[in-house]
């Protein structure tokens, strides 16, 4: 896990900058499950720059973000300053000390993969007070659809550089439902589960600055990486100089 996270660490403007920002009505279906307010605790495990936080925060709760790289830390501190209900430790979930039964609302953006699951669930459902919930949510990239021309030029340069044992697919309403019942095994109930979608529009510099956020990638052999971001920046330029990639978000959510 660490030299996941100092990857995302060593490209944390990239990050700030290249990541998607998730769909407001993960936060409306979040707040309408679980009701938070000024006399709220809220933990965000894994808060990186800050891209989930603000929405959470406008709802004027306790805030406390967890977040172990260091210049990440360092950008969400200071997008959040002025806040005064915010407070950020920079720490793991594994070495966050915390009293069990503290938390209104635990969350994890995108992040909560990197933890063990056992460790993880267990973690947060002693972390929450009776009543408390858990809300999982993140992103999956998937190709252009309206760029054919550009997806099989792309496709072609994985199977070269970076084979996989089996193609991508995307993120389904049974993949959902899936994760969310991983909550079950843990002691929680009344589990629910949401899929969102959109797009972000990259040009071919600003899809190169994402790649580096993305640890498979960066852990690459250099030769076939640099190959492998040469030929991509090249087909995304001859192909109209944009790239257009489709997310699935997904949400779980489970009660204490």
């Amino acid at each position: 896990m660490e030299k996941f996270e100092k990857t995302f660490d060593n490209a944390a403007v990239d990050y700030d900058k290249s990541r998607p920002m998730y769909v407001k009505e993960i936060y409306e279906d979040i707040l309408n499950y679980k009701q938070v307010n000024q006399d709220s605790h809220v933990l965000e495990i894994g808060m990186g720059t800050g891209k989930a936080a603000q929405p959470i925060l406008d709802t004027h709760c306790h805030f406390v973000g967890i977040e172990p790289g260091e210049e990440l830390a360092a950008l969400a501190k200071e997008k959040f300053q002025k806040y005064t209900n915010f407070s950020l430790y920079r720490q793991t979930l594994q070495d966050y000390i915390c009293e069990d039964n503290s938390f209104d609302l635990i969350y994890a953006a995108t992040a909560f993969h990197w933890i063990p699951e056992e460790y993880g669930y267990r973690r947060v459902y002693n972390l929450l007070k009776s009543g408390g919930v858990f809300a999982r949510f993140a992103y999956h990239a998937g190709p252009d659809k309206g760029r054919k021309a550009l997806t099989d030029e792309i496709d072609e340069l994985y199977r070269k550089y970076m084979p996989r044992e089996s193609q991508p697919t995307e993120f389904s309403n049974a993949d959902a439902k899936r994760m969310a019942n991983k909550a079950l095994t843990y002691g929680f109930v009344d589990v629910r589960y949401m899929l969102y979608h959109t797009i972000k529009n990259f040009t071919a510099g600003e899809y190169m600055s994402l790649l580096k956020t993305y640890p498979d990638h960066m852990k690459l052999e250099a030769t076939a990486r640099k190959k492998l971001f040469e030929g991509i920046f090249k087909a995304i330029e001859d192909n109209g100089g944009t790239m257009t990639v489709y997310y699935t978000m997904d949400l779980e959510l489970a009660k204490k």
